[in-house]
């Protein structure tokens, strides 16, 4: 990890592990930044920093030690972390977090807490972590992470300090996704998803989401072509690969990037296509459909979260999604 994260972000390594030296952490950071550009892994190389038993004299952590190891294979009690369980950060979730924010820590007098995508936070979780940020504990750290900080509360943004992640260009994070043994078309999907390196890496190897590829190609193209087994496609094709939470998130960013897919075909932005396998069949659709349909299709797929926030069934959403797009591209 020590090798990747200082490799990404070089000025933000070497910033922290000079504050680690001279015991200078403030109790509280937002680390902001797109996909890709290490928010966990800075965070984690941070912890192990402070916990490391054989530190390195500029600050840095060996990544060898046991308390290093630990805390890498997330296996450490004084390092929290918090994942969002699907569209949000539960109430037991909050309920855990607060009733660690009250304990010292069970190996030392530190304690360290990670929490990934904190703008997923309910409002009432949201204000418990405000409590603790306006009523710190000297010997807490936390590390909200988020890509959206226009969406946590300007409240806890304000008593945080917020570290911007350099951003990644869509070159180095394909080379680096190709350099851990990813296909580059599947790579090249992977750049676009909202996810850290580690996730990304894996979903690149996972046979599943291979899977999943292959058929929202097949849905798109179903659709492109006025078929109504598009909408049999969801039953059959999607919904068996995507039983979880996070996957039937993940086919929504799909989706998204197929349909956007088109408008920069349109525009001839082929460098940025993602099922960069499919540019000749996408760009010979998107000639043949006015950009404001084109448009009007992302603006279909983003819309599908709305309808799940208020519970409509996620098969029923994908169903009516299709039947929508078949007649926005083919003016019905």
């Amino acid at each position: 990890m020590e090798q990747e994260i200082t490799a990404i972000q070089p000025q933000l390594t070497q910033h922290f592990a000079k504050l680690i030296n001279e015991n200078r952490l403030a109790h509280a950071y937002l680390l902001s930044g797109a996909s890709g550009t290490g928010k966990l892994s800075l965070a984690v190389w941070i912890a192990q920093g402070i916990f490391c038993n054989q530190r390195n004299a500029d600050g840095t952590p060996c990544l060898k030690c046991s308390e290093c190891r630990r805390i890498a294979a997330n296996e450490h009690p004084d390092v929290v972390r918090i994942i969002p369980e699907g569209r949000s950060i539960k109430v037991d979730q909050v309920r855990y977090l607060k009733s660690e924010f009250s304990k010292s820590g069970l190996e030392g007098n530190r304690k360290v807490f990670i929490i990934q995508d904190v703008e997923k936070m309910t409002t009432s979780a949201a204000n418990s972590l405000l409590k603790f940020i306006e009523e710190p504990n000297g010997s807490i750290t936390a590390f909200l992470l988020s890509s959206h900080a226009n969406q946590i509360l300007p409240t806890i943004v304000s008593r945080c300090q917020v570290v911007e992640m350099a951003s990644l260009n869509r070159e180095t994070q394909l080379k680096k996704l190709m350099d851990a043994g990813i296909d580059k078309a599947v790579a090249s999907v992977l750049v676009n998803l909202n996810a850290d390196f580690d996730e990304l890496t894996a979903l690149g190897t996972d046979e599943q989401f291979q899977k999943l590829l292959t058929e929202v190609v097949n849905w798109m193209k179903a659709i492109l072509a006025d078929d109504w087994r598009a909408f049999v496609y969801v039953q059959t094709r999607l919904m068996p690969l995507v039983d979880e939470r996070p996957a039937q998130e993940r086919l929504l960013e799909l989706m998204v990037m197929i349909c956007r897919d088109l408008i920069l075909l349109r525009y001839h932005r082929d460098a940025e296509v993602a099922f960069i396998t499919e540019k000749k069949m996408l760009a010979q659709a998107a000639v043949q459909i006015p950009a404001s349909q084109l448009t009007k299709g992302v603006e279909l797929v983003m819309n599908c979260w709305n309808q799940l926030a208020v519970n409509v069934s996620y098969q029923n959403v994908l169903e009516g999604l299709t039947l929508r797009l078949c007649r926005c591209y083919h003016k019905r």
